[in-house]
């Protein structure tokens, strides 16, 4: 078992910075809406909106809050386990504990998603008789103009936290958005739209990354991904069968198939 609960215990500054690039493409194109659609939107609306067309054009690609901002490594207590640990295991994180992050992208930032899965898990993937490797997974959304109900929700937050259990040292921290096809929602005047983010992330500065970690115990990142999405999803739990070999079982069970399509995956919360 590994006590990582007193390591981060000085107080020296971790500078950080954001990227966020603006949307590429969406299903619906909402958030380049015609100024004419945007003005019948905002007619139809039950309350008066105090936006124009450009200022619309805008309110999906605000860009990071603060490009750069530093934080103490004690800010970083908030990754650790409360208990002692070995390498594998899965602990929940403080939602409060992660807003001042997310505030580094949008003031607007909250775990709560409404509708979806919340919530935001860490895992310790390994550790070396000097470092150990923390990766988390976090589900939050970002109220972009609570007038018009605009948001922004990433399909999820993947990140890892290197940090030197000997001095205490935050050597490499990450926090972003998976570049996948479709990884965030967006909607505004009750109208939801699915897009494309290329990069979202949050990146220390590589100041004290070290080169290479010769890792004495360690998961792979892959097994927990694994983790996370047990945690966070019961349909994982289902053992689910190749097509092929449904088609081959309801022929010799002379049964139908009842197909659903998805648009979007289930293991998110991108659509």
């Amino acid at each position: 078992m590994i006590d990582l609960r007193n390591v981060l215990s000085t107080s020296v500054d971790v500078p950080v910075q954001a990227h966020w690039d603006p949307i590429e493409n969406t299903a619906n194109n909402l958030h380049w809406a015609t100024e004419e659609k945007f003005n019948r939107s905002k007619a139809q609306w039950q309350e008066p909106v105090d936006m124009t067309w450009k200022q619309w054009l805008k309110l999906f690609n605000p860009g990071p809050a603060q490009p750069l901002k530093s934080y103490s490594t004690m800010d970083f207590q908030v990754f650790l386990p409360a208990s002692t640990a070995n390498v594998g295991d899965v602990w929940d994180l403080d939602p409060d504990g992660m807003l001042p992050f997310l505030h580094q992208f949008h003031p607007g930032a909250t775990m709560n998603l409404r509708h979806g899965q919340n919530g935001a898990k860490a895992c310790l993937r390994a550790i070396s008789s000097e470092y150990a490797d923390i990766v988390f997974r976090i589900h939050a959304r970002f109220i972009l103009d609570g007038t018009i109900g605009a948001y922004f929700r990433p399909a999820q937050f993947v990140g890892h936290l290197i940090i030197n259990r000997n001095n205490g040292a935050i050597c490499q921290f990450t926090l972003s958005l998976p570049s996948r096809n479709s990884n965030v929602d967006i909607g505004a005047f009750r109208t939801a739209d699915i897009g494309f983010v290329p990069c979202m992330e949050l990146c220390s500065l590589p100041e004290t990354q070290p080169e290479s970690i010769a890792w004495e115990t360690a998961i792979t990142a892959e097994a927990a991904e694994k983790k996370f999405e047990s945690a966070l999803y019961k349909f994982t739990e289902i053992e689910w069968t190749p097509i092929e070999d449904a088609v081959e079982r309801a022929k010799t069970l002379n049964r139908p198939i009842h197909a659903v399509l998805l648009f979007g995956v289930l293991d998110d919360e991108s659509c």
